[in-house]
């Protein structure tokens, strides 16, 4: 019995020392068991800040549809649905005040966003850009892409005053004996043109140009003596055909560079019931135009020269300009144009012989207005001003693009 006591009592520490030593074995780790260990404790930290940040989206775009939908409907808002409750009561406490504008405006080529508050208005970049690109197109300015048409009907109505002296005969109660003395003649005219224009895309940059005109005229005379005749006049007018080609393209301070080389039949009618009309003489004109673009602005200016061919022993004089334009993307659909030009015509021939006082100088104000009405379709007004004593007193056009793609 007090043996087995003291076998008892030699096993207990044994014991005791086996289970420390197996609780060790359990509890010591390998290095790549503690990488492993941390790995997956960086992953489920990982999963947690994802979990949180996706539950934060979900909250803000509970939001952001509440407070759309307070945007479309402000009459049924019927509580504050933004994060800012204060200023939601706000406006719904002054009914008077405008609600907020949605930021979202289509186009025919697709959709942009833009930011609304008070005194400010959408715009519609690419519609600008459109009606800024045609109104370039109308004035020569650009050039239609390959494969493309535009027509283009117009009317114009121009106003000339001219006075010039004239001799006359007159004969008086106490002095029988005509006498021939001059006169101051004014020439009053009123020019209405009808006009067709049309214009083709073609490859390498380039452009052909057809027109046709229709002219009706009404001249009236009166002098100092009291003499005052009138006639009317109308016919077909010069056929112009025309080709424009892009030499440059804008890059940096070099602006785009376009020529234009047209041709004038002559084959209109010059006179018709003794009025002078607007055609029957050849010439061939030459232009070079400079486009710079800093939209919504565009600018561009031109210089041609034109030389014409006698006919019957009558030669109209050469003719020069230069002009400068400025257009402007004034709203979504509409654009505004500014211009001014030079013109310089040298001394009538008349068999070979010059006619002394012939030559004209003078400039025009050009003032315009272009809208677009549908996607092919533009309304373009013009108006000019005269200055100098040769020149029109005013001039308008009103013309109608139709582009065919």
């Amino acid at each position: 019995m007090k043996w087995q006591k003291t076998r008892h009592a030699r096993m207990i520490p044994l014991a005791l020392t086996g289970l420390l030593l197996a609780g060790q074995a359990q509890t010591a780790e390998t290095p790549a068991q503690k990488r492993e260990k941390q790995l997956q404790e960086r992953l489920a930290r990982s999963d947690a800040q994802a979990a949180a940040l996706q539950k934060r989206i979900e909250q803000l775009e509970k939001q952001v549809a509440a407070l759309r939908g307070t945007i479309a409907h402000p009459a049924v808002a019927s509580a504050p649905t933004s994060a800012k409750p204060a200023a939601a009561t706000v406006a719904q406490a002054t009914p008077s005040a405008p609600p907020p504008r949605a930021a979202s405006a289509q186009s025919s080529g697709g959709s942009s966003t833009a930011r609304s508050a008070p005194g400010k208005f959408e715009v519609d970049e690419e519609a600008a850009q459109r009606a800024l690109e045609r109104t370039l197109t109308q004035s020569g300015a650009l050039l239609l892409p390959p494969r493309t048409i535009e027509l283009t009907p117009s009317y114009s109505y121009r106003r000339t005053e001219v006075s010039n002296s004239v001799p006359a005969t007159i004969t008086t109660a106490t002095s029988p004996t005509p006498t021939v003395v001059l006169a101051n003649q004014r020439t009053r005219r009123n020019e209405n043109i009808a006009r067709l224009d049309l214009r083709a895309g073609l490859p390498y940059q380039s452009q052909l140009e057809f027109s046709l005109p229709y002219n009706y005229v009404r001249s009236s005379q009166t002098t100092d003596l009291g003499g005052t005749t009138s006639a009317n006049g109308s016919g077909i007018g010069d056929v112009t055909l025309g080709l424009a080609k892009t030499l440059t393209r804008e890059s940096g301070w070099r602006p785009d560079l376009i020529g234009r080389l047209s041709y004038n039949f002559g084959n209109g009618r010059r006179t018709d019931n003794n009025v002078a009309l607007l055609g029957g003489y050849r010439q061939l004109q030459a232009e070079v135009l400079a486009l710079k673009r800093q939209d919504p602005l565009a600018f561009f200016a031109s210089a041609f020269y034109g030389k014409t061919w006698e006919k019957d022993g009558v030669k109209p004089g050469d003719v020069a300009g230069l002009s400068l334009s400025s257009v402007l993307a004034a709203s979504p659909a509409t654009s505004l144009q500014f211009g001014f030009s030079q013109i310089y015509r040298k001394d009538q021939e008349l068999n070979g012989a010059k006619v002394a006082g012939s030559n004209q100088t003078y400039g025009l104000i050009n003032l315009g207005a272009s809208s677009v009405l549908s996607r092919d379709m533009t309304l373009v007004t013009q108006f000019g001003i005269g200055l100098g004593n040769d020149a029109p007193k005013y001039n308008f056009t009103i013309s109608l693009p139709i582009l065919f793609r």
